[in-house]
């Protein structure tokens, strides 16, 4: 009976856990206007995104952690970005933006900018 009663728990915490962690894990999306600062690099490459959109002028990369997928914000000196990737590099408050060729990635830079969510 107890070796039954193990089976069980572990199945329920099995099933359960991953529910729990994904609900708690998930930011709430931002209100339009709001701002928030970040640390901005660019990337170039027509490799495909975690989401499936095609690589262009307005996909960027993001942790999903801190915004979510499919968030819309503008980004000073970019324009208007779709959050539709992700990295490996992208942790925290960081947007990193699509642009066409690596020399203008590397213009680019790092930057400190503070984006509007639309």
């Amino acid at each position: 009976m107890r070796s039954r009663l193990c089976v069980l728990t572990i199945a329920v915490a099995a099933f359960a856990l991953p529910a729990l962690e994904s609900a708690a894990a998930k930011p709430k999306p931002p209100k339009p206007g709001s701002t928030m600062k970040v640390t901005s690099t660019a990337y170039a490459g027509h490799q495909p995104t975690f989401t499936g959109a095609k690589t262009r002028h307005g996909i960027c990369a993001v942790d999903p952690d801190v915004i979510p997928l499919g968030t819309r914000f503008y980004v000073p000196g970019y324009g208007k970005c779709l959050a539709a990737d992700i990295g490996g590099a992208v942790q925290g408050a960081f947007v990193d933006v699509w642009v066409k060729t690596e020399r203008t990635a590397l213009r680019w830079g790092v930057r400190t900018v503070t984006i509007r969510f639309l």
